[in-house]
């Protein structure tokens, strides 16, 4: 399983929309594909149709359940991502295994839903070894995947720590704009020091240029993200990602991009993206 992160800790850069694209797309080219929600706010897992108010609701909504209640949410609604991180803490809640988080969504592409309690991991997961959380997890499923795609959040803390200490590689979405490279070099030293101290696999694999308009500004603005991308010593994909409005009209449909508007200027980029991603090992 090749498992793959975007990340970047600016928010708005259409990591969601790249990475729910990107196993949309590999799933639809007859890849086995699990997508991981790990951002606390779960934008992905409610564009794929996912009814957070089933999968994650508010704790005192099932504290106001009746005991049999609260034993049937626990018996029968899929884990979240959080919940399986609790389970290599806490070796007694067996249910809680990363098996009973996949959620499948369509042919060839399963989901697991992160949890709203992500945003408390920094203060949760403060034991020797938090970094391995995922690693141990993952190592215990059953089901056989092609490709693992991780949509992180901003945060650089230790969910994403144990993402890249699981994963092979990294892509990293940058708008063109005025603070596209803010933060770049702090996120390329976090990725250094997990490279250097829990997984030396990992790469980052390259920079994907997303909500390109055709103004001068975009032009300058990519040029500067070209020439950083050289000073970190990794590249920049040829596919540009046009700003398009099928975008937020398909996340507001709860649809994905290629189902929603598969002629749309954004599906044929993405389209272009992956099969370039996919050419690199040809």
């Amino acid at each position: 399983m090749r498992i793959i992160a975007f990340s970047n800790q600016k928010g708005g850069v259409a990591k969601t929309t790249s990475s729910y694209a990107m196993a949309v797309g590999l799933a639809k080219r007859g890849y086995k594909v699990l997508v991981v929600d790990a951002d606390p706010q779960e934008n992905l897992s409610m564009t794929a149709g996912i009814d957070l108010n089933e999968i994650d609701p508010d704790p005192e909504e099932i504290e106001r359940l009746s005991e049999e209640q609260q034993d049937y949410f626990y018996r029968n609604v899929p884990a979240k991502l959080f919940e399986v991180m609790e389970s290599e803490v806490d070796k007694k809640s067996s249910k809680k295994d990363i098996n009973k988080a996949i959620i499948p969504i369509a042919e060839n592409l399963d989901l697991i839903v992160g949890g709203i309690d992500l945003a408390s991991a920094d203060m949760t997961f403060n034991n020797i070894g938090r970094e391995r959380l995922m690693e141990k997890a993952f190592g215990k499923l059953n089901k056989e995947y092609d490709f693992c795609v991780f949509d992180c959040s901003p945060a650089l803390g230790v969910v994403l720590m144990n993402i890249l200490t699981l994963a092979d590689e990294v892509i990293i979405p940058l708008e063109p704009g005025a603070y596209s490279l803010q933060g770049l070099s702090r996120l390329y030293k976090f990725i250094g020091q997990i490279h250097d101290y829990t997984n030396d696999r990992l790469k980052v694999d390259g920079i994907l240029v997303t909500k390109v308009r055709k103004t001068a500004n975009s032009k300058i603005w990519i040029g500067d993200i070209e020439e950083k991308a050289k000073l970190l010593g990794t590249k920049v994909y040829k596919s540009r990602i046009r700003l398009n409005v099928s975008v937020e009209e398909a996340q507001t449909m709860r649809m994905d991009l290629f189902e929603y508007a598969s002629g749309s200027s954004a599906a044929r980029d993405y389209d272009d993206f992956i099969d370039e991603f996919l050419e690199e090992d040809k």
